[in-house]
């Protein structure tokens, strides 16, 4: 029973090692995060008690307890910012501090469908591989780390202007991977600067930012006849960028790690063996073709060289290729150009043979998978498009009481059976000796390669050729591993503890996570099959930037458009197969559009209860001894302050109307404040939690918590100098 429950236990022990730390760093990471949230409690209760120690009314009062208990919540005992601000609008709302009206006013602000809608395009966008296009025109082969910075950044800035910073950064998380790995240079020296310069992006455009839609709604909503253009924010924002693009170029290579690479998928390439060799190979072997590229498709391997695609990453090894002839195998130090047909074998992570299926270039080699059969297909004649949209990659786990054990992959005809293909398997337990019987022992190691007949003459003796295109199902059935490329995939036994990686259906996961038959069942993220080897696929792609031009271009003529343009593009994503309904829905963040219709209620009990000029008296009282400048300073130091440790859509709108208010009393403009607001709440660099995109990037790049402080909080004292004096120059100055 031991035997059957070891790779159980393995499994166990990789998911866990995968998410630990080293105890160094753990420590450091952890005090540090303690101190920042003693810090922000007696931080946040000093504010609250200087700027609100005068004598209040009830309203007041109530309203100063429930801020206070909400932005506690969320900057020190990780409370999520949605439930943290709805709970604090039912309470103002039970208290009477706010009307219904003013309790629903959020959930129907147009800014915030607006947000939802911009999701969704962003969605589409990502889906039909626009976006990777771009940023692959761009990226290049820098020699140096400043220069992959720079080119890095240039496409993050053109893509996080006008989509989700949010969807910018999932989508260059794995680019950046596997071509940081690519050029030879560390990744921890270019995924924060990415998660840096999205939210830098946001402040070039009016749709860049949630924070930029909410603070014009609310300008509207004091000023009814402020305008403010689609690239207005950018006085302001393009000058802040290149100050802070300066400070990450020249700082990095002193303020951040040169390390920090790990593996996508979990684990490392150091899996295998961890030094006293107890550890099974935590990878798996895949073999894919070498397609060659249609007239006007992108192609990144037919043509090209070993040396000029660099396969070896963490993570994954390249070990070793095949021509069409059915030679032993092509020297690896060959540096021969790829040829169409020809079979690359690979080993390494789930995640990382996930990522290598996207390869322009590369096909999995089977033709199995186009004999998936998809409920939602209705016409025959769509099959194979309309099915692809729904493929997944799913790693399972065989169940130690599997009726599975015991059989091969023709006896249970696997295909018909579980509607999936078998890519790749990686052994738990094997079967000794021949055919159903016999006990069962833990896994047999193979002695070397040199023993194994040559594949050419395997599958001579098989019977079988070795160009696809005569038989495309040859290499179906067969299994191939650094040490064993020989084995039939058809004669080999299911056993306790075997996972395999599976070309199924989305609805796999759903349907088989509580079977008997696996015991884990996963979708790997990121595993959707690429999109660009069609002519429809070319035509989605024109599709979609004809309408991100058409929303930009109509919303920069007229705002009061912005709503009809997302919903005309949503739509004619859906209907175009850019994404499916299932998708869209996906991607609307329902927590982050319920903080932000949450904080419309905050925003109204600070104007309804008198607080807002009192807010107003204490930050024109801080200011006064240095005139239109100071003001300018402290609204943004007080925005980009609270955006480090609460939600900074809800810093927008706390501080909205005390800050207009403030404007009115020097007699100022607003128009100047609502972009110090859209600014300074986007300019959360100092801390991991501050903003999505910074955790997003924290375990890909290895940092640590005070990785962040080091690098980002500079980098906030370098926006708010640069901001405040772009600001004043252009609108703080007496004429």
């Amino acid at each position: 029973m031991d035997e059957l429950l070891l790779p159980v236990a393995e499994c166990v022990e990789d998911l866990s090692s995968s998410t630990k730390k080293s105890k160094p760093e753990q420590t450091s990471s952890g005090s540090g995060r303690t101190a920042f949230y003693i810090a922000s409690a007696i931080g946040l209760a000093i504010f609250f008690g200087t700027y609100f120690g005068a004598s209040l009314t009830l309203q007041q009062t109530i309203c100063v307890f429930v801020i206070y208990l909400a932005m506690t919540s969320m900057a020190c005992f990780n409370i999520a910012s949605d439930l943290a601000m709805f709970t604090a609008s039912v309470i103002l709302l039970a208290t009477e501090v706010i009307t219904r009206d003013q309790f629903l006013q959020g959930f129907g602000n147009s800014s915030v469908v607006c947000v939802g809608l911009l999701l969704v395009v962003a969605k589409g966008v990502e889906e039909t591989g626009a976006l990777e296009r771009l940023v692959k025109f761009f990226l290049g082969k820098p020699k140096s780390r400043t220069a992959a910075q720079l080119v890095m950044m240039i496409p993050v800035l053109l893509i996080s202007a006008f989509l989700s910073n949010t969807a910018c950064v999932a989508m260059m998380i794995p680019i950046i991977q596997s071509w940081s790995d690519s050029i030879n240079q560390s990744r921890s020296q270019l995924l924060l600067p990415l998660s840096y310069v999205s939210m830098m992006g946001g402040c070039l455009s009016l749709i860049g930012s949630s924070n930029n839609l909410v603070a014009y709604e609310k300008a509207k909503d004091y000023e009814p006849d402020i305008n403010i253009g689609m690239f207005d924010v950018a006085m302001a924002g393009v000058p802040m960028t290149i100050c802070g693009i300066i400070y990450m170029v020249c700082t990095s290579k002193h303020l951040l790690p040169s390390g920090g690479d790990e593996v996508a998928g979990g684990g490392t390439e150091g899996d295998n063996n961890n030094g006293a060799g107890t550890r099974r190979d935590q990878r798996y072997s895949m073999c894919f073709w070498v397609q060659k590229a249609k007239s006007g498709r992108p192609n990144d391997v037919y043509g090209l060289t070993p040396s000029q695609v660099v396969f070896d990453r963490p993570g994954l090894s390249f070990v070793r290729r095949h021509c069409l002839e059915g030679d032993d195998g092509v020297d690896l130090m060959l540096d021969a150009p790829f040829s169409e047909g020809e079979l690359l074998v690979f080993k390494g992570t789930a995640g990382r043979l996930a990522q290598l299926q996207k390869t322009p270039g590369l096909v999995l080699a089977t033709k199995e998978i186009e004999k998936l059969s998809f409920a939602r297909v209705k016409h025959k004649a769509d099959n194979k498009l309309s099915k692809r949209r729904h493929r997944r990659i799913i790693e399972a786990v065989i169940d130690v009481n599997s009726p599975l054990v015991g059989k091969t992959i023709k006896e249970v005809a696997f295909r018909q059976s579980y509607n999936a293909v078998v890519v790749a398997r990686r052994p738990g337990i094997t079967f000794s000796g021949g055919g159903g019987g016999g006990g069962v022992t833990k896994q047999r190691s193979v002695s070397s390669c040199g023993e194994r007949n040559s594949l050419a003459n395997r599958l001579q003796e098989e019977g079988l050729e070795m160009n696809p295109k005569v038989d495309g199902d040859s290499y179906v059935n067969l299994s191939f591993s650094e040490c064993d490329c020989n084995t039939s995939w058809g004669a080999v036994k299911f056993c306790p503890g075997d996972s395999l990686l599976l070309v199924a259906s989305s609805s796999f996961v759903k349907q088989y996570s509580n079977s008997s038959k696996f015991a884990l069942v996963t979708e790997l993220s990121n595993s959707k099959p690429p999109r660009n080897d069609t002519s429809k696929d070319l035509l989605r792609v024109w599709i979609t930037w004809g309408m991100l031009a058409m929303i930009i271009g109509v919303s920069a003529y007229d705002d009061t458009r912005l709503l009809e343009m997302c919903v005309i593009t949503v739509v004619v994503q859906i209907y175009f197969q850019m994404m499916t309904l299932e998708e869209a829905w996906s991607a609307v963040k329902g927590g982050t559009l319920l903080t932000i219709a949450s904080s419309f209620s905050l925003g109204n009990a600070i104007q309804s209860s008198g607080l807002a000029d009192i807010i107003a008296d204490e930050i024109c009282l801080i200011s006064e001894p240095f005139g239109k400048i100071g003001l300018i300073a402290v609204v943004y130091f007080v925005t980009s302050l609270l955006s480090i440790l609460v939600s900074n859509t809800a810093v927008v709108i706390f501080l909205f109307d005390p800050v207009a208010k403030a404007a009115d009393k020097v007699g100022m403009e607003l128009l100047p404040f609502v972009f110090i607001l859209m600014i300074g709440s986007s300019a959360a660099y100092a801390t991991p939690i501050s903003y999505q995109t910074n955790l997003m990037v924290f375990a890909p790049g290895g940092y640590t918590f005070m990785d962040y402080v080091r690098f980002g909080g500079p980098l906030q004292l370098v926006s708010w100098v640069s901001t405040t004096i772009v600001v004043y120059l252009i609108w703080g100055r007496d004429d």
